[in-house]
């Protein structure tokens, strides 16, 4: 009799280790997405005012307690406006638009991030639009490019148009023709 009980003790107790171990995958792995698109756009307007306009080729609307729901979108385009035209066109192979949590409108661009407009152009591999404070950000390095002028540094902080850059860490190529001097 007691055999019996210890050969169902050992049972019970390897079902509860196996069925903790299945618990602990699934925990591990991502809940499925909310919402799946095929091509996606959306823009963010402030009083009527259009602020910025996000075109990607798929998305995946992800749910988020922690740091808000955020839309991952592969292959973004990014065009920010000031006063009702383009400063800035950012591409990048990812991104992330969060639509509720403290980052809301937020969008973060990562893999080969391309920023364009007619003052120059920059290029890094992660970047933030910050919405609130209209500011572009990246804690890393970053390359500004101004005709044959190049300025490379880490900690950018700029306005989407890049006439107002702040970098640490300088490096600079500059050429006179490429900078205008306000004096």
């Amino acid at each position: 009799m007691n055999q019996k009980y210890a050969i169902a003790f050992i049972l019970v107790c390897f079902t509860v280790v196996l069925g903790c171990d299945r618990e602990e995958e699934s925990q591990s792995t991502p809940p499925p997405p909310l919402q799946q698109l095929q091509t996606f756009t959306t823009q963010h307007t402030e009083e009527g005012v259009l602020k910025w306009k996000l075109v990607g080729e798929t998305s995946e609307l992800r749910e988020s307690k922690a740091i808000g729901n955020r839309v991952i979108i592969q292959n973004p385009k990014v065009q920010i406006y000031e006063e009702g035209k383009v400063s800035i066109t950012l591409t990048s192979k990812t991104g992330q638009l969060f639509s509720t949590g403290i980052k809301k409108n937020n969008v973060y661009l990562k893999g080969e991030v391309v920023g364009v407009n007619e003052n120059g152009s920059l290029y890094t591999e992660e970047l933030e639009w910050r919405s609130k404070e209209e500011t572009l950000y990246s804690p890393l390095e970053v390359k500004v490019v101004r005709g044959d002028s190049t300025w490379v540094g880490t900690e950018m902080v700029a306005n989407p148009n890049l006439e107002t850059v702040k970098m640490s860490n300088n490096r600079f190529r500059l050429y006179p023709k490429d900078e205008e001097i306000n004096e």
